[in-house]
């Protein structure tokens, strides 16, 4: 089946507004009014967590300068507005497991530079609860990291940090209470592999709860460094007036 005829019968649609793209751009994942208004984490963001910060003479967004985290590290692709809710939205409900190919491309083309740089042995993703995992059919967070590896050539463990329960859903949520919901919800389950430095991927970065509840199991597992690569971030402060 050419690509033509392949387009005419299963259309592909705009990641952001679900409209059917015009054949020249169904390669690009947006229609063109939607790509305009996609806004990526690109600088000013903040150099702790990637957050997109309003201040460019602060290098850390307010939540890391008031917060220790366990990651080293951590990059964002898009910000997390506009059409990106609705895509994110459909990518985790709507079994839109066909974005992958959008979100990693981008997410290639702007970190693979970092990525290579920080040497990195193996790609993680944030694990889901299984029991909600078998409700939803995947965990898009896995999706992305599946993807990630084959585009990056670096191996992906699916099963080295296991969810052990089910947490309450972390919107609405403020800091204290996500990191309390998230206590003791992990498990490192993968003894004795020779991991140094881990990619951990997950699909939307807030307060960084999340990540550090993982990245913590990790280390205490005995990986040395732990990285994060996340869909989506919001947009912080600086805090430097």
């Amino acid at each position: 089946m050419n690509n033509i005829f392949r387009h005419l019968i299963f259309p592909d649609r705009c990641v952001a507004c679900d409209k059917v793209l015009d054949f020249n751009r169904r390669k690009r994942g947006f229609c063109e009014e939607c790509a305009r208004d996609i806004r990526y984490a690109i600088e000013p963001v903040c150099k702790m967590c990637g957050k997109s910060i309003v201040d460019s003479n602060g290098e850390l967004c307010e939540d890391c300068r008031r917060r220790r985290h366990y990651f080293v590290q951590s990059k964002g692709v898009y910000v997390y507005e506009g059409g990106i809710k609705s895509a994110m939205y459909r990518f985790k409900y709507s079994n839109r497991r066909c974005y992958k190919y959008t979100f990693s491309r981008d997410a290639v083309l702007m970190h693979s530079s970092w990525i290579k740089d920080r040497r990195i042995d193996a790609i993680v993703p944030v694990p889901m609860y299984p029991k909600k995992k078998r409700q939803r059919g995947y965990n898009q967070a896995e999706v992305i990291a599946v993807q990630l590896s084959k585009e990056l050539d670096i191996p992906v463990y699916c099963d080295i940090v296991t969810r052990n329960r089910l947490t309450t859903p972390m919107k609405g949520l403020n800091d204290k209470e996500r990191q309390k919901n998230l206590k003791n919800a992990f498990n490192f389950c993968k003894k004795g592999l020779q991991l140094k430095r881990v990619l951990l991927v997950d699909d939307i970065y807030t307060t960084g709860s999340t990540l550090d509840s993982v990245a913590k199991v990790l280390l205490e597992g005995g990986i040395k460094e732990v990285y994060g690569l996340c869909l989506c971030v919001g947009r912080g402060y600086s805090g430097v007036s």
